[in-house]
C-alpha cells in the first residue's frame, strides 16, 4: 500500500495501516545546524528520515501586483478585485501541462491550498495599522468587506473549475489565521457573516469536483470557529503550536468525533524536552488517537533550530513505532 493509499485509508478512519509519515517543513537553519554538528549527512531530513512525500499544485493563488492596501473605500476593493485575476497568467508554474500528464500515475498524494490567503490578508491586513484601519471599517462599511470576500470565493471557484476537471486532487488546504493563543480576532458572529458564505461556496465547489478531504490550517485560540468550519463542509484541522494554545488533539477527538479529521499536533517543545517528555506525550496523546484514526501525526510547527536531532530522531523513531503497531495489529 502506497503513502496515497494510507493516507486515504487513514482520513476515512480504517484502521488497517499507519498513517503516512509527513511531518512539518524543515527550517534551512536546522539543516545546516545539523549538518555542521555530523548528525545529518548529504541527504534531505525528508530523505534521511524516510518521510513520504507529497506535492502541491504549484498554483499561484494568492494575490498578484505589489499594491496590497487595506480595504477602506470603494477604490481599494477594486484593487483587491484586480489583484485577485483568475486570468493572471502567472498563476500557472512553468511546466504545469506535462505535470499534469504526470500526475495521472501517481502514488503520492496531491494537494492545493486554494483558501491561500485567509480573510485577514484578503481584505488587507498586515501589521497592527491595518488590522485597527480595517476593523473599523468592517464596522463602518460592512458592505465592502462582503463584497470583497464574495469576489474571492468566485475567483478560488473559476480557479478550481479550470484546473480540477483535469487534475485528481487528494486534499485542499484553507489557510485562515485569525486568532492569537487566547481568542479570534473576529466573533463567531462577524466571521459567519463574512467569512463563512465564501468559504461554503468554495468548499460546495470542491465537493463538486470529487474532493472529500478540505483540511483547515490555522492556529492559535479558534475552538469557538471550529462550529462555524464544520458548518461550512471543513472537515479536517491542521493547528499551528497547537500546544501553546493550549490546544490538545485528543481534547478535540473526544469533543468533534469522526466530524473533524487531524492532522499534527504534536507539541514541539515536548520534542525539544527529551525522551521522557516525547514518551508521556506520545503515550498519553498520540497512541489513543492513531487507535481511532482519522489522524495524520506530526508536529505542529515548523522543526527548527532549538530542537536537537538527537531528541528529533527519538521522536521519529517513536512516533513511527507506534503507528507501526496498527500494521502490526492488522497482520
Amino acid at each position: 500500500m502506497d503513502s496515497r493509499d494510507r493516507l486515504v485509508h487513514t482520513l476515512s478512519f480504517k484502521s488497517d495501516c499507519p498513517p503516512p509519515r509527513y511531518e512539518s517543513e524543515f527550517a534551512e537553519e536546522v539543516i545546516d545546524a545539523w549538518r555542521r554538528q555530523g548528525a545529518l549527512d548529504h541527504r534531505s531530513p525528508e530523505e534521511f528520515f524516510a518521510l513520504d512525500f507529497r506535492e502541491s499544485l504549484g498554483i499561484v493563488w494568492r494575490r498578484t501586483g505589489a499594491d496590497n492596501r487595506p480595504l477602506e473605500c470603494e477604490d481599494d476593493l477594486e484593487t483587491l478585485r484586480r489583484a485577485y485575476d483568475p486570468g493572471s497568467p502567472e498563476r500557472f508554474p512553468d511546466g504545469f501541462e506535462g505535470r499534469v500528464r504526470a500526475w495521472q500515475d501517481r502514488d503520492f498524494a496531491l494537494f492545493a491550498a486554494p483558501w491561500n490567503e485567509g480573510f485577514l490578508q484578503v481584505i488587507g491586513i498586515s501589521d497592527s495599522d491595518s488590522l485597527s484601519r480595517t476593523l473599523i471599517t468592517l464596522c463602518e462599511r460592512p458592505a465592502l468587506a462582503e463584497a470583497a470576500m464574495e469576489h474571492y470565493a468566485g475567483y478560488v471557484e473559476t480557479m478550481l473549475d479550470r484546473i480540477l476537471p483535469r487534475v485528481k486532487m487528494d486534499y485542499a488546504v484553507f489557510y485562515e489565521p485569525i486568532a492569537s493563543n487566547h481568542a479570534p480576532v473576529l466573533s463567531p458572529s462577524a466571521y459567519a457573516r463574512f467569512v463563512q458564505p465564501a468559504l461554503s461556496r468554495v468548499v460546495a465547489c470542491l465537493e463538486k469536483h470529487g474532493v472529500g478531504f478540505r483540511i483547515l490550517w490555522s492556529a492559535g485560540a479558534v475552538h469557538v470557529l471550529i462550529p462555524l468550519w464544520l458548518d461550512a463542509g471543513i472537515n479536517g484541522l491542521y493547528l499551528n503550536q497547537a500546544g501553546s494554545a493550549g490546544i490538545s488533539y485528543l481534547g478535540l477527538r473526544r469533543q468533534f468525533g469522526e466530524k473533524l479529521l487531524l492532522f499534527g499536533g504534536i507539541d514541539w517543545r515536548v520534542v525539544t524536552a527529551g525522551p521522557p517528555a516525547i514518551d508521556e506525550f506520545l503515550e498519553r496523546e498520540v497512541r489513543p488517537l492513531l487507535r481511532t484514526g482519522g489522524y495524520v501525526p506530526y508536529l505542529d510547527d515548523t522543526v527548527r533550530v532549538h530542537i536537537p536531532f538527537e531528541h528529533f530522531h527519538y521522536y521519529r523513531q517513536r512516533l513511527d513505532a507506534i503507528a507501526g503497531e496498527v500494521e502490526d495489529r492488522n497482520g
